[in-house]
């Protein structure tokens, strides 16, 4: 009778343990990648009241006699099928969809987690919101990956150094049908002459020295044969140009210019000197050219004393090579050009290095061609130099990269998100706070990355749901409620029991 009693109680208590994970589930029906709870039970001991016999022969053999104990607890185990995704559009939230984890770290210890509600702390580290752990990943500098897995950093404020522009491409066409240049191209009164409008053309574009200063170039081109048009580097548009107060003497004390380093000069005809309104001073009248050192205007009587001008100089190279600063284009009875054509540009700044400059001309019908048309549409564009930037914003792709938005216009990888995959995900031990951790029995955490390495794929913008489903529980909530009653029953029709055997004796 007391077996009764107990077996009953055991029925009691473990389904008050089942209640208890559903009562968990439902709590954690809006928990952020939550995995769902299952209790199952197994048969307590068996107490063993006759043994088993075999057949004597003539007779069959008998079985054993048992009765059992009551019940436990099976297993209590962690559902990790997939929650699904719920658009959130902050950029630091990701979703996992895969059976991997996130891996975030609290000084030398590692945890897993799902939830991948992130945020950035005061130092730019990426963390968790629950416990601050830092998620884990594999850090960039200037575009390179480094070695180990560390915290990930994202400290808005972050530069990207100025690229200098090395390279640039011109393409487009040059008229086949224009008139062959009359004159001496230098003068820009013969360029004026309605005579050469179609004959030549130019092209402008901004460039970036090593300190990310930009500089406007202008490339001149003019037909000089059927099938050959001469080019060179505007030095007045592409001058270098300062604003500058002339003194009160007559005349006005000189006006340095930069030394320019070795290997450039400044020559005289690349010095011009100009009023605030756009007038030109002409030299020797007005101003002369000391190519010193220093390098220096100086000023006829001619110059106004206290008055605001504008210095312009362009500093080439001492001796330029062939095709640099200049050149000839040449092109095939095709329109198409020669493949030994070369361009480059090469002049210097003050306080950065010389620029220079390889101009990619292309190659067939894809680069600068020359068939007739309307009038030449040869342009630069695409050069490959920037100024420097600072971090403005940043996205997580599918891969885990996450890439920031430089304010220069810029973007390069700044880290990649790490994820881990165990033999047995649902060993592991949870700790709270959304984490979880290795157990003897989970297996260790195999790193890698998404896509690679790692099956699984991330999701910015959208979190993981809980994936407790609400019908079922509500199924096992009844069905607990029922086994919790039956063994009530027991419980009680074996104290009437043993009131009954009380009542005997009277």
């Amino acid at each position: 009778m007391l077996r009764s009693l107990y077996a009953g109680v055991s029925g009691l208590r473990n389904n008050q343990v089942r209640m208890d994970v559903i009562g968990n589930n439902i709590a954690n029906v809006n928990t952020v990648a939550f995995k769902a709870g299952r209790v199952t039970f197994k048969e307590g001991f068996a107490q063993l009241l006759q043994g088993a016999s075999r057949p004597p022969g003539d007779q069959g053999g008998i079985n054993p006699v048992q009765i059992g104990l009551g019940m436990q607890i099976g297993s209590i185990d962690q559902i990790f099928n997939q929650g699904n995704l719920e658009t959130t559009g902050l950029n630091t939230d990701v979703a996992i969809q895969g059976d991997s984890f996130f891996v975030v770290r609290k000084g030398n210890q590692s945890f897993y987690t799902r939830a991948g509600n992130f945020q950035v702390d005061a130092e730019g580290q990426l963390v968790s919101p629950a416990n601050g752990f830092i998620v884990q990943g594999r850090m960039y500098n200037n575009g390179l990956q480094l070695d180990g897995i560390q915290d990930i950093k994202l400290p808005f404020g972050q530069k990207v150094s100025a690229k200098p522009t090395t390279e640039a491409t011109l393409a487009g066409n040059l008229n086949a049908s224009a008139p062959v240049f009359q004159g001496d191209f230098s003068d820009p009164l013969v360029r004026a002459d309605p005579i050469n409008e179609k004959a030549w053309t130019e092209t402008q574009i901004g460039v970036y020295d090593s300190q990310g200063t930009k500089h406007d170039v202008k490339l001149q081109m003019w037909k000089t044969g059927p099938n050959s048009w001469d080019w060179q580097i505007d030095p007045i548009a592409s001058a270098q140009t300062f604003e500058v107060e002339t003194d009160g003497s007559s005349p006005p004390g000189d006006i340095e210019l930069p030394t320019p380093p070795a290997g450039y000069e400044i020559l005289d005809a690349n010095v011009k000197v100009y009023s605030t309104t756009g007038v030109e001073y002409v030299s020797p009248a007005d101003f002369a050219f000391s190519a010193g050192p220093p390098p220096a205007v100086q000023f006829t009587s001619n110059m106004p004393s206290n008055s605001m001008i504008r210095v312009g100089y362009f500093m080439s190279p001492t001796t330029a090579t062939a095709s640099e600063n200049s050149g000839t284009f040449t092109f095939d009875q095709a329109g198409i050009l020669n493949t030994d054509v070369i361009a480059s540009l090469n002049f210097a700044v003050p306080g950065a290095n010389p620029v220079r400059i390889d101009l990619s001309l292309g190659g067939g019908v894809n680069g600068i061609t020359q068939f007739a048309s309307t009038a030449s549409t040869a342009v630069l564009r695409d050069q490959n130099g920037y100024t420097a930037g600072t971090l403005q914003n940043f996205s997580i792709d599918r891969f885990g990269l996450i890439t920031g938005f430089f304010t220069n216009g810029t973007t390069s990888p700044l880290a990649r998100i790490v994820l881990a995959d165990f033999n047995n995900p649902s060993g592991l031990l949870r700790i709270g706070d959304n984490m979880l951790q290795e157990s003897a029995n989970s297996g260790s955490g195999v790193l890698g990355f998404a896509l690679e390495g790692s099956q699984s794929q991330m999701t910015s913008g959208a979190l993981e749901m809980s994936n407790v489903d609400l019908a079922q529980e509500f199924t096992n909530m009844i069905v607990a409620q029922r086994g919790f009653q039956a063994n009530g029953k027991v419980v009680s029709t074996s104290d009437e029991l043993l009131q009954e055997l009380m009542g005997i004796k009277r």
